[in-house]
C-alpha cells in the first residue's frame, strides 16, 4: 500500500511496509502523477476505433431496442389481461355470481401480478438506461481520461485512479497496479496493438 507524506515542502509517496520493512523507496508526487498519467494516455481510444465502437453500440441497441420491445408488448398485454379480470370480477360480485370472499383472495392475487409486472416493466427499462449511460460513460472517460487527469485537483485525480485501478503498490521506484474492468481489456487491447488496422 502507498502512503503520502510531506516532508521539506514536498509530497513523497512510500510503501507503508504494513506486511514488515523492506527498503522501500520514496517517491515525489511528481513522479507518481507521471507515472500514472502515462497509463490514462494508453488507456486513450484512438478517434477511428471509438467510431467503431460507438457504431457496433449502435448495431446492438437495435437488437436490443426490437427485443426490449417485444418484452414491454407481452408484458403490457399480460398486465390487461389481469386488469380486465378484475374488472369482470368485480361485475360477477355484483350480479352474486362470487362472494365477496372468493372476490377478495382473487382481486388479491390478481393485483399481486399487477404488481410483479410493473416490476419487470419498471426493470426492463432500467436496465436499457444503464446499459447505454455506463457504456457512454466509460468509453468517453477512457477517451478523455488523459486530458482530464493533467487538468484535475489532487482529489479529482483520487477519483479518477479509484475507477481505473485497485491494489497500487510501489516496487522501487515504479508503480504497480490493477486495472479494472473494462479499463483492464482497453489496455491488453492497446498492448497488444489490437487498435492497428490489418
Amino acid at each position: 500500500m502507498i502512503t503520502p507524506e510531506k516532508q521539506k515542502g514536498h509530497i513523497y509517496y512510500h510503501c507503508t511496509q504494513y506486511k514488515g520493512k523492506h527498503n522501500a523507496q520514496w517517491l515525489r508526487e511528481e513522479e507518481i502523477t507521471k507515472q500514472f498519467a502515462q497509463l490514462f494516455k494508453r488507456i486513450q481510444i484512438p478517434q477511428e476505433i471509438l467510431e467503431d465502437i460507438v457504431e457496433s453500440l449502435k448495431n446492438i441497441h437495435k437488437g436490443k431496442s426490437e427485443f426490449r420491445k417485444q418484452q414491454f408488448e407481452v408484458l403490457t398485454k399480460e398486465k390487461a389481461r389481469y386488469a380486465k379480470r378484475i374488472e369482470n370480477m368485480y361485475l360477477d360480485k355484483l350480479d352474486g355470481r362470487i362472494t365477496t370472499d372468493e372476490y377478495d383472495k382473487l382481486y388479491k392475487l390478481f393485483r399481486e401480478k399487477i404488481e410483479e409486472i410493473n416490476i419487470k416493466l419498471a426493470n426492463l427499462q432500467k436496465a436499457e438506461d444503464d446499459y447505454y449511460l455506463t457504456a457512454n460513460y466509460f468509453l468517453k472517460l477512457a477517451n478523455r481520461a488523459y486530458d482530464l487527469f493533467l487538468s484535475s485537483e489532487i482529489e479529482e485525480k483520487r477519483q479518477l485512479l479509484k475507477i481505473v485501478l485497485q491494489n497500487p503498490n510501489l516496487d522501487g521506484k515504479t508503480v504497480r497496479y490493477n486495472l479494472l474492468k473494462p479499463f483492464d481489456t482497453i489496455l491488453n487491447y492497446v498492448d497488444c496493438q489490437l487498435w492497428l488496422r490489418g
